[in-house]
């Protein structure tokens, strides 16, 4: 069955994409409309980018973190097993590749694969971490027929658009059949009192409650971390429980 993919609003500015190596395209859901950030979205997203990275160069204010922040919610992404060392991982919306320095900084030693839709954040990360493989890739166009031990999205939807709600999922949907162990995705929480007219702030539980539905039973949700932000575990499996010895 064709995959029929709609943008919310025709027109829009065409944004030129960069060359992607070892791209395949796979197919998409079976009898599922995808919707993605229509054109005008994927100009702002990365405006807002372009100007934060221009503003304060290489550094976590450049993809709209404090530093503080940034360590807080990677901390977090942790949680998602016992250890990362060794294994496969995918950094989707890696902006600059903060959190493969992270994990070297703690060392992590992992297989890393950063995409993101911004060409100067790659530019950036290409040129810190020769040694890991980066991709320009709009979704929506270039998807992903490679698998991953594990997911990561951290923070990539903090930015109000149009129709956010039904783009995560179908994002999530896309890329945990990419996953053979699990996948982590943090977010803004709605329960936040004051929040700020630019951001978008998710309800935990409704993503929960989609992840559980559509996606896999085993889920954790972590909302005891970072104040009104939290994050999603997603497994294919659940974690062995381990009985103590009489």
């Amino acid at each position: 069955m064709a995959c029929k993919v709609s943008p919310f609003e025709k027109g829009g500015i065409q944004i030129e994409q960069s060359l992607t190596k070892n791209i395949i395209l796979t197919p998409c859901l079976e009898g599922v409309e995808l919707y993605f950030m229509d054109e005008l979205s994927k100009e702002y997203v990365n405006s807002v980018y372009d100007t934060s990275l221009a503003m304060h160069g290489d550094r976590p204010e450049a993809v709209r973190w404090s530093a503080v922040g940034q360590r807080a919610r990677f901390e977090c992404l942790l949680g998602i097993d016992s250890s990362l060392a060794g294994k496969k991982i995918l950094d989707f919306g890696c902006g600059k590749g903060d959190f493969y320095q992270f994990l070297q900084d703690r060392n992590i030693p992992v297989r890393y694969t950063g995409i993101d839709i911004n060409e100067n954040l790659i530019s950036l990360a290409r040129s810190k971490y020769p040694e890991c493989t980066f991709h320009v890739i709009d979704l929506e166009k270039d998807h992903i027929n490679e698998e991953f031990d594990y997911i990561f999205l951290c923070g990539v939807f903090n930015l109000r658009l149009e129709h956010n709600d039904i783009t995560i999922q179908n994002i999530l949907s896309i890329l945990f059949k990419q996953c053979r162990i699990a996948l982590a995705f943090n977010a803004l929480s709605v329960h936040e009192p004051k929040r700020a007219p630019e951001l978008y702030y998710l309800s935990p539980g409704g993503i929960a409650d989609f992840a559980v539905k559509n996606l896999s039973p085993f889920i954790s949700l972590i909302h005891d971390r970072v104040p009104y932000d939290f994050t999603l575990f997603v497994r294919r499996n659940g974690k062995e429980i381990v009985q103590e010895k009489p």
